[in-house]
Formats: structure tokens, sequence, C-alpha cells
């Protein structure tokens, strides 16, 4: 297993989108700071309250943590809609599959060796988004807390993975790379639509509507999942409804919804796998 997460870290810095990626994270992340170093100086003059202060970090939080979101999905979307049928076109995945090993494991090991990456690269962002505005703009966290909204923002992309490794296994990489974004980006949008709903009410069917996208993509609702954790849970739940218009989270997934990603992204992984198998390579 060791040999394919670096194998393929090996083949992400062969591509030229990798180094693209993190310059581009880069300087999201410097801007970033530079303008939470700006607002913090503003409020320092206008001397703002703690409460004052307190809800503009947390507004700032998740206006970082949306756009890492963003990174996050395309990186992987950019290393992971052409692992199959990419490297079936250049001659690699026969060269691969030739050997003495079961196709599901040799599936299950690219995944793994993709989701590490992404886990790594995901974990680095959530942080780096968080500590910059724990530092410059003084918003108070707990260890607890941010642990637990780690782990469901790195299981965000983990999510959309399964979904386009799945996809690239019927899919030509570009066709499964434009699958893959539009329906994470009709979650994202869905989940926006939803946020403006709070200042006309929900509608019936607009509930079940964001309900059923929810279901056959969860990564938006895993996202939002994260920012509640992430800035004090059941302690934040009164600031999370308040006038933060497409950011407002009306509801919160639930642990049950958190359990269903688990048995949503298995089974994705099961269709990969026995799709893999039965591919004609």
């Amino acid at each position: 297993m060791t040999m394919y997460i670096s194998a393929v870290f090996k083949e992400l810095t062969r591509k030229r989108v990798f180094l693209v990626t993190i310059i581009l994270t880069f300087v999201f992340l410097i801007l970033f700071a530079f303008g939470v170093r700006e607002l913090a100086g503003m409020e320092g003059q206008n001397q703002d309250s703690p409460a004052e202060r307190m809800m503009n970090g947390m507004v700032l939080t998740v206006l970082g943590l949306f756009f890492a979101q963003f990174l996050a999905a395309f990186f992987v979307l950019f290393s992971a809609m052409g692992i199959v049928t990419g490297e079936q076109e250049n001659g690699l995945l026969l060269a691969v599959a030739a050997r003495p090993i079961p196709r599901w494991r040799l599936y299950l090991a690219k995944w793994t060796g993709q989701a590490v990456w992404i886990a790594v690269y995901s974990a680095v962002l959530f942080v780096s988004v968080v500590w910059t505005v724990h530092s410059l703009a003084g918003l108070p966290l707990l260890a607890e807390d941010l642990l637990r909204g780690l782990a469901l923002f790195v299981w965000m992309p983990l999510l959309l993975l399964s979904l386009t490794m799945l996809g690239s296994v019927y899919l030509p990489m570009l066709g499964n790379g434009i699958c893959a974004a539009l329906l994470y980006g009709f979650a994202l949008f869905c989940g926006l639509v939803e946020g403006v709903s709070v200042y006309e009410g929900t509608h019936p069917a607009l509930e079940k509507f964001v309900l059923l996208v929810g279901l056959l993509l969860p990564t938006d609702s895993v996202y939002r999942r994260s920012l509640y954790e992430a800035l004090g849970g059941a302690d934040w739940a009164g600031l999370a409804v308040a006038d933060m218009g497409p950011f407002s989270m009306p509801s919160v997934p639930s642990n049950v919804f958190l359990l269903y990603t688990m048995g949503y992204a298995a089974v994705l992984l099961l269709l990969g796998c026995r799709a893999f198998g039965r591919k004609d390579l």
C-alpha cells in the first residue's frame, strides 16, 4: 500500500495542474491572511465589542472555508477524473493490471493512494484558514471542536473522490470531470439556496428537493456540518442561522446522516470495484 501512495504522489507531481493548484493555494492563503489582518485592524480602530469581534471572526472563517472547499474539490477532480480511463488510454493501466493482483485490490489501492494526499491537502487548507482567523482576528476555538470539524472537512473531498473514481470506470476523462464538477456544483448551489430560504421561510417542496440532492451527493451537507462543529457545535447553533445570506444554515445534518455518508462511500467503492473488475482493458 505504501508503494501505491508513493506512486500516486509521483504521478501528481508530474502533472502541471498539481503545480498550478499549489501555487493558487498559496496565493489564496496569502490574500486571505492579508484580508483578515486588515479587517482585524479596522475592528481595533472602531473598538468593536468582544461579541462583535467573535461574530466577525466566525463570518471570516465561514468565508475562508467556503473557498477552501472549492480548492479541495477541484484538487480531487483534477487528480482523479482520469484515474482509470486516462491510464487505460495511455496503456499504463494494462501494464499494472497484468500483475497477479485482484482488480478490486488494485482499485482500492488507487483510492487509498489518492485519499491520503487529498486528506493531507484538505487538512493543511483547513488548519491554515482556521489558524489565520484565530491568530489575526482572535476567534476563540476549542481543540475538540476543531478536530471534529477537521475530520468532516477532510471527509467531504473523500466522498467526491469515491464518486469521481466510479465515474472514471465508465466515462472518458473529460466527460467524467465535467459530470463530477456539475454534480458537486449542483449540491453546492442547493446549499446556498437553502441558506437564502431563511429570509422567506422554508417550503416543503424545497426541503424535499434539497434532501434528495443531499442524498445523491452529500458533499455540501458534510461541509456544513464541519462548519457547525468547528465553530462550537450547539453553542454556535443560534449564530448559525443568523443573517449570513446564502451562507446561513437553517438545518444541520444529523449524526444519522453522517452514518449514511459512510454507507454511501462504501457502496460507491463496492460498485467501483465490481465495475473495474469487469472492465475490458
